[in-house]
């Protein structure tokens, strides 16, 4: 069985889970390939199972992407299914997050076309459809920017805006990783925006009250799922809260608990070959 692992044909930033994912994947006797999914040379169309990776420029061209998701699985599995992903592309899944009792980091949702006004309090605006920090920026409070930054998104999708939550500054974003079944390890990512780069350190322990908020976030959906990461910040409380649910192609850290990218290969095996 030859494995297509999915990226894109030039990443916007190095990719830390590469090397060790297929280096695990050897190891297991996996033949694998790695392959753009916007590269039009590549063999797509032949039969064969599809990990999602770094495919990190689809929020470019989301149409192109969803097409690409429909052929691909048309010739063999992918994972995670393209239903999770269809679900997830859009970060208005907070919303009905929310609404399920999950907590949150309040998220106010801003469509197509539509305008606001100056936000009264530090604030975050981000397009629905992103990945990194693309398309992020932080406002001060009463900062007309903000209005204009809103429209630029608004020009294109939806846009959401949430309060900054200043927990990040020092505990930090916690990113929970979640690999067949089970919480593998946690790092502590820093906060960034766009252009920034990424400071990510750990692993650390999952404290009891993030478990529960990630195991409530994924309950749903944990059975359909090969990998996921649930981000959380603390608000003015000190109670976790989801910032992003990643479920598409996000980076697992590999590198900081080297067992979990076994466990991912292990999982792989387990769903294509053993059938389980």
């Amino acid at each position: 069985m030859k494995l297509r692992i999915a990226t894109c044909q030039h990443l916007p930033e190095f990719d830390a889970d590469a090397a060790p994912l297929a280096a695990a994947l050897t190891r297991a006797g996996f033949e694998h390939e790695l392959l753009a999914w916007d590269d039009p040379e590549a063999a797509w169309h032949a039969p064969g199972p599809t990990i999602l990776r770094s495919t990190w420029n689809y929020v470019q061209d989301l149409t192109a992407f969803l097409a690409w998701l429909d052929r691909v699985a048309a010739v063999g599995p992918v994972l995670n299914p393209p239903p999770i992903v269809r679900g997830n592309v859009h970060k208005r899944y907070l919303l009905d997050l929310a609404n399920r009792g999950v907590p949150c980091v309040p998220t106010i949702l801003v469509e197509q076309g539509f305008a606001i006004d100056v936000p009264s309090e530090r604030c975050v605006i981000k397009p629905e459809v992103g990945a990194g920090s693309f398309g992020a920026r932080v406002f001060e409070a009463n900062d007309p920017a903000a209005i204009a930054h809103c429209a630029a998104l608004t020009a294109r999708g939806a846009a959401l805006i949430q309060p900054y939550i200043t927990s990040v500054d020092g505990y930090g974003e916690r990113s929970l990783v979640w690999i067949d079944g089970e919480l593998s390890h946690a790092v502590r990512k820093s906060p960034r925006f766009a252009g920034q780069a990424e400071s990510v350190t750990g692993p650390f322990p999952i404290a009891i009250e993030e478990r529960e908020v990630a195991l409530a976030a994924l309950a749903p959906i944990a059975s359909e799922l090969l990998y996921a990461r649930v981000d959380l910040a603390r608000d003015e409380r000190g109670h976790p809260m989801v910032m992003e649910l990643e479920l598409v192609e996000p980076s697992l850290f590999f590198a900081h608990h080297p067992p979990s990218v076994d466990r991912f290969v292990s999982a792989i095996y387990d769903r294509l070959v053993a059938g389980r």
